[in-house]
């Protein structure tokens, strides 16, 4: 069962990963963009900035779910390495119970933000600016399940970098 739900988990998050990509290569497309007709015709594209923005908080809600289910949220461990691994285990299931209780929040709260703005749309482009704050909801939502994942079957470990694996060694 672990492993299924592990595959599970593993395609949606490289549907995740695909989109971070996928923005961030459109954001990256349309700055550019801008820079270049700003430079060569002095003027400046009236959507690009509202366009990146999209990209931008898109792809950094996105990357933070990923954050939670590939175990990288920044931490202190000094404390819980000290102590006994029995108790080290359930500390690190009582951390992911609090990460999905603030994923909860979050996409309660952006539920509710993304609500209120429906009927409104953005100067430049004149979509709804309820799809800018759905990325809340979808992120709050990803961050339940990756936390849950952490609790339920283990975190994803990434594994180190050969670079930094050589330099982690003990001696």
């Amino acid at each position: 069962m672990k492993r299924f739900l592990r595959k599970g988990f593993d395609r949606l998050a490289a549907a995740v990963h695909a989109t971070v990509v996928l923005l961030a290569l459109v954001m990256l497309a349309t700055l550019s963009l801008q820079v270049l007709v700003r430079f060569f015709f002095g003027q400046a594209l009236s959507w690009s900035e509202e366009l990146a923005l999209a990209c931008f908080s898109w792809s950094m809600l996105l990357a933070i779910a990923l954050g939670v289910r590939n175990h990288i949220h920044v931490r202190m461990d000094l404390l819980t390495e000290a102590l006994p691994k029995s108790v080290q285990l359930g500390l690190e299931k009582l951390i992911g119970v609090a990460i999905a209780a603030l994923g909860v929040y979050l996409a309660w709260a952006g539920t509710n933000y993304m609500q209120n703005a429906f009927g409104t749309t953005s100067a430049a482009i004149a979509y709804p600016t309820a799809y800018l704050y759905a990325c809340a909801p979808v992120c709050g939502g990803l961050i339940v399940l990756f936390a849950l994942e952490v609790v339920l079957i283990g975190p994803v470990i990434l594994p180190l970098t050969p670079d930094l694996a050589s330099e982690n060694k003990v001696q």
